[in-house]
């Protein structure tokens, strides 16, 4: 059991990397919740109440956090929800550095796309959206913004021009 624990613990830990592309050696994993919960059947962990994860300059905190997993130490999915959830990425240049809350953050480790639901705001440098519906694609750099199904208001979004001394990079 405690194998399974820690294989939950580090599969968690490939969330971070993966969806922000950092490039981190190993570095630790905190975790904190009021409880926790390991279904090792249903491949499921759900951690409660001011759950707090970081690794090296990531973090995420929300009101409960599930973690579905494959094989016990693949992640599939994580569900973050919260009065807003929220997740923080602190890299070196300022314009990498991202940061969004929703109601619900939901992050499918496949597709490396992160999908935040309900009040949700996304920055990435000085760049702001604003929407119900926000999603971004990690591998692609690609954010998207809309309406749930149902859901109200308009996507607003802040685009800080470059300048000349800005560097842009091709994409390969």
């Amino acid at each position: 059991m405690y194998w399974s624990r820690l294989g939950l613990a580090v599969g968690l830990a490939l969330l971070v990397i993966t969806t922000w592309a950092a490039e981190l050696g190993p570095q630790p994993i905190y975790i904190e919740s009021d409880s926790l919960k390991i279904d090792e059947t249903k491949g499921v962990s759900v951690y409660k109440g001011r759950v707090i994860f970081r690794q090296g300059p990531d973090s995420l905190k929300a009101d409960e956090l599930v973690v579905y997993t494959e094989q016990r130490q693949q992640i599939k999915k994580i569900v973050a929800t919260g009065t807003p959830a929220l997740f923080e990425h602190q890299a070196g240049l300022a314009e990498e550095r991202s940061w969004g809350q929703a109601e619900k953050i939901v992050y499918d480790a496949q597709a490396s796309r992160i999908v935040l639901q309900g009040k949700a705001h996304f920055q990435q440098g000085e760049n702001q959206f604003t929407g119900n519906l926000i999603e971004y694609d990690a591998g692609k750099k690609l954010v998207k913004a809309g309406k749930n199904i149902g859901g109200e208001g308009r996507v607003q979004i802040v685009i800080y021009p470059r300048t000349n001394t800005d560097k842009v990079t091709e994409p390969k």
